[in-house]
């Protein structure tokens, strides 16, 4: 794998060295022989400061409850509405936080004489990630922010029914730290350093080349490498609702999500979401299990809220799959193995796909290469 893009430097979303990358990825692609263009947009990426927000509201009901349980039951509400919508592509107080320039590279399909009925999207995302003792956890911790603000309402509805006691405080109590801790959490994931990570546009580029060299039948391949990425793919579902707008449908594409992958244990994703983690596209997951079985039977699936790339589209209703690696566990590879062989898994799982695409009664062909048809 070829390292570029300024790997040295730190890249957090919506920064200046986040659009310089952006800018070296334009060209890279271009001297590929590809078409690019670099897609701007608006984002709001402290989603960490957001559910801080939530947490603190819920310890201020937790401690308004105990002599106004009501209104410590309203502001509780509030606090487990915001907590669980901000997580959806409304996210209304994450806009109150302020909103940050970032931009998605965009890369069609290869221009072609036949238009293939699926357009397969490669994603990545263009931002370092955050360090943080294990990547995904303050993402998984949405869910257990919202159950502690939702136990702090319980309390408060039994007081508010005459239903008081010892147990009760005891009961209060331990929602109440746990947010106070979530607060702490939060902040500090929004105040960490960045962790150069250049794996997954490594990746993404690496399995591109592979298929363009022996472009795949059915498939015509698309790359969208998303701005923000840390802020809950913003750049990615931005680029998906300016597709809707434009008549994408869910039935038009498939897309293969990139993580980062410097380390630890290649790994596909079965489950994934921001606040809780449903499954992935079925069919998409079929291909994934398969091209591990062919790559190397060691390779597992994973689930849990992460909030992928692939997570992100899922819960907006698009068929998708992420792929990349496991922390790091004793023994595993590191460094560019890792990354080589979820290239390997990531064209497979393409080959696979394109094989049962075609083993698929026809379809009528769509009109334009990024408007064709996707699995079902």
């Amino acid at each position: 794998m070829n390292v570029t893009l300024m790997s040295d430097q730190p890249r957090p979303a919506c920064s200046e060295n986040e659009r310089l990358a952006a800018e070296d990825l334009v060209g890279r692609l271009q001297a590929d022989g590809r078409l690019a263009t670099v897609q701007p947009f608006w984002a709001y990426p402290r989603w960490w400061l957001a559910q801080a927000i939530c947490s603190a509201l819920g310890v201020l009901a937790s401690v308004l409850c105990v002599g106004a349980p009501l209104i410590g039951l309203i502001v509780a509400a509030v606090a487990l509405v915001l907590c669980l919508i901000d997580g959806t592509r409304l996210a209304p107080l994450r806009r109150l936080t302020g909103s940050r320039a970032s931009q998605n590279v965009i890369s069609p399909p290869l221009a072609t004489t036949h238009k293939p009925p699926v357009t397969l999207v490669i994603s990545a995302s263009i931002d370092h990630p955050p360090k943080s003792p294990n990547r995904f956890f303050p993402t998984s911790l949405i869910a257990a922010n919202a159950a502690c603000v939702a136990l702090v309402a319980a309390c408060a509805a039994l007081r508010l029914s005459d239903i008081d006691g010892l147990p009760i405080s005891i009961a209060q109590m331990v929602p109440t730290i746990l947010l106070l801790a979530a607060v702490l959490v939060f902040l500090e994931r929004g105040t960490a350093e960045t962790i150069p990570d250049q794996s997954a546009i490594d990746a993404a580029l690496e399995v591109t080349a592979r298929l363009d060299a022996d472009p795949p039948e059915h498939l015509a391949v698309a790359l969208v490498f998303g701005g923000a990425g840390s802020a809950q793919a913003a750049g990615l579902r931005y680029w998906l609702r300016s597709r809707r707008k434009r008549g994408m449908k869910p039935a038009d594409i498939a897309i293969v999500s990139i993580e980062p992958c410097s380390s630890g244990a290649a790994s596909w994703w079965q489950r994934d979401g921001v606040v809780i983690a449903t499954g992935l596209h079925p069919q998409l997951r079929r291909a994934a299990k398969a091209a591990a079985q062919e790559v190397d039977g060691s390779i597992k699936g994973r689930g849990g809220a992460d909030a992928t790339g692939a997570g992100v589209a899922r819960g907006d209703g698009w068929p998708a799959i992420a792929i990349g690696s496991r922390e790091l566990e004793k023994g595993e590879l590191q460094s560019d193995e890792v990354a080589s062989i979820v290239a390997e898994l990531g064209e497979a799982l393409i080959r696979e796909l394109d094989r049962e695409i075609g083993d698929q009664p026809a379809r009528p062909s769509q009109p334009a290469p990024e408007s064709a048809g996707a699995p079902q």
